[in-house]
């Protein structure tokens, strides 16, 4: 269950973007330590740091020299200072710090005078002489400043594109993923069944592909039995028309001989009759077949009209006549019926029919040789109806389709009930369950 949870495309982003963050933090980091190493290495090396401070001072000092400027001329001062962004500037008469100005950054905040920072940082100190005198000039470099800064940018922008692309990957992959299922489920609505449909792992679009490919098997297999029941449908119909033709054709003959009387005694009268009675039973037992095959391979739902009966006294009712026929036909049968009256909710013709169909089983391929029992008990909430016959041995009787029991069945199972066969290698047992409803419910 963990595992499926975990395989879900929620916590799957979750995790990628942990990932990503954490693969763009460890470049950031990566990326500033080289940079700051690089500006070490190559901008604050000793050479480099002596050559920018005697430029700065040789500047200041032809600036000043220049245009004659004064010690306390702070305007003409700051105006050099300000062109030289990264420099701070200090101008001492012995102890005493006549100016002082320059790039502060907020790194030095904590300092409180130009002396602390001296201490800190690159400084180069000169004499240089104004119009009113020589006095001690300290520059201080910071230069290293904006290529610190411009480290520090870099690392952001490579630790966001970093994030981004990871994102952005992730994200086309996910779309592949709904592309590529979008067109195979394409090829489905257009007719290309056999196509199977890619899935993999157990995210949403996974499931989604799964659940889309079993619809493609369910539809191919629905489309091979819809197929296979057409041609069921007209090998049977091609097999009906001729099977009900020569009995049909016979007993228009023998009642065209009836109704013109063109028979020479009583004894051939009777055998026209007796011809007619056989093919007309024969025609009854061939649309009974067909309806039974229409009611088990026709419609999914068969229109019922239930009612509610006292089950004590319907089967009793239902089944004597089959008994009896039964025990006209030399069988042995034993009843057992419960003696508790209750309720079941049918509807009484299919009931009938369903009955039919089993008694004309045990008339078929029951053998003489144990009792036919017939049981009709009460078990919790449910009636439990069971007949059980001996297996024929002399001849091997089965139906090809066993239309018979199927259409039993399905007659149970649209009465909320349910229909099973029970076999062993000498008896036969069909076994009907009903819900039991109470009296007094309609619905």
């Amino acid at each position: 269950m963990k595992g499926k949870i975990f395989s879900s495309l929620r916590y799957k982003q979750v995790f990628v973007l942990l990932f990503g963050a954490f693969i763009s933090f460890a470049m950031y980091l990566i990326v500033g330590t080289v940079g700051e190493y690089l500006v070490s290495k190559k901008h604050m090396d000793e050479d480099s740091v002596r050559n920018r401070l005697n430029s700065y001072q040789n500047s200041f000092e032809n600036y000043v020299r220049k245009n004659k400027i004064s010690v306390k001329d702070v305007r003409a001062i700051s105006r050099w200072v300000k062109s030289h962004k990264y420099v701070y500037l200090t101008i001492y008469n012995g102890d005493e710090i006549l100016y002082e100005s320059g790039f502060w950054n907020d790194s030095y905040s904590s300092y409180e005078t130009a002396a602390t920072i001296v201490d800190g940082c690159t400084q180069q100190e000169r004499d240089i002489t104004f119009s009113d005198g020589t006095f001690s000039v300290s520059i201080i470099d910071s230069s290293q400043i904006k290529w610190l800064d411009l480290v520090l940018y870099c690392s952001w922008i490579i630790f966001f594109i970093i994030f981004f692309i990871i994102i952005i990957l992730y994200n086309r992959r996910i779309i592949d993923r709904i592309v590529l299922l979008s067109k195979e489920v394409s090829l489905i609505e257009k007719g290309d069944l056999e196509q199977p449909i890619y899935h993999k792992g157990n995210d949403e679009i996974s499931l989604l592909a799964k659940n889309a490919d079993n619809m493609r098997h369910s539809i191919i297999t629905r489309y091979k039995s819809e197929k296979d029941a057409w041609e069921a449908n007209s090998e049977l119909i091609t097999s009906m028309s001729h099977d009900i033709r020569t009995p049909l054709t016979s007993l228009i003959g023998y009642l065209e001989i009836l109704d013109s009387k063109d028979y020479r005694s009583e004894e051939q009268l009777e055998k026209y009759i007796k011809s007619c009675r056989e093919k007309s039973i024969q025609l009854k037992d061939l649309s009974d077949k067909l309806f039974q095959y229409f009611l088990v391979f026709g419609k999914d739902t068969i229109l019922m009209e239930m009612e509610i009966f006292d089950a004590r006294i319907l089967l009793q009712q239902l089944l004597s006549e089959h008994v009896f026929n039964l025990n006209s036909l030399g069988f042995e049968v034993q009843t057992e019926f419960m003696d508790e009256p209750c309720t079941i909710k049918i509807d009484i013709q299919y009931l009938k029919r369903l009955f039919d169909n089993l008694f004309s089983n045990v008339r078929k391929y029951a053998g003489h040789g144990s009792p036919v029992v017939v049981r009709g008990a009460r078990e919790g909430d449910f009636l439990i109806i069971s007949i059980t016959n001996e297996i024929r041995t002399d001849l091997v009787f089965q139906e090809s389709t066993n239309i018979g029991l199927k259409t039993c069945r399905k007659i149970a199972e649209q009465m909320d009930g349910n229909f099973e066969i029970l076999t062993t290698e000498t008896l036969f047992t069909a076994r009907a369950t009903f819900p039991i409803t109470s009296a007094g419910k309609e619905s």
